[in-house]
């Protein structure tokens, strides 16, 4: 096979993701890193400080937590607020080690391998797209993989 010809796999299933948690957090503004801050220290509070008021939150994780909602996105401070407290009681310890950030005026799509009580030594592997309106978050968008 010719140099260059090679056909590249660009997945984190092709590494063991324990060896990438030693990576140090990718360089990140002060605004993710206090998105980062307030998922880590696991107060609801502190989290939903960070959403203005009419924001919207997307995740397949909503409508397991909260599937009253019969939705997969919460919108505004109540159901965020919520939602943040019900994912809190299942971790007792969080921690995003930040793979990616990629940042454009008013956006930010974050990559990180979330460490927790529940993943052992297997980290999920998450992209958030984030967006923020003066200063705080409008819109949030997760995937996990």
């Amino acid at each position: 096979m010719r140099r260059g010809s090679e056909k590249r796999i660009s997945s984190l299933r092709c590494v063991n993701r324990s060896k990438l948690a030693d990576m140090p957090d990718s360089p990140a503004s002060p605004r993710v890193v206090a998105w980062k801050n307030a998922w880590e220290s696991r107060d609801p509070a502190r989290v939903v400080a960070l959403y203005a008021a009419d924001a919207t939150h997307a995740s397949g994780k909503v409508a397991a937590l909260r599937p009253e909602l019969g939705r997969s996105y919460l919108r505004g401070h109540a159901e965020i607020e919520d939602y943040a407290a019900a994912a809190f009681r299942r971790f007792t310890w969080l921690r995003f080690d930040l793979l990616t950030v990629t940042e454009s005026g008013d956006r930010a799509a974050v990559e990180y391998l979330r460490h927790a009580n529940l993943d052992a030594d297997n980290p999920a592997h998450v992209l958030e797209l984030l967006e923020w309106r003066v200063g705080l978050l409008s819109g949030v968008r997760v995937f996990h993989f």
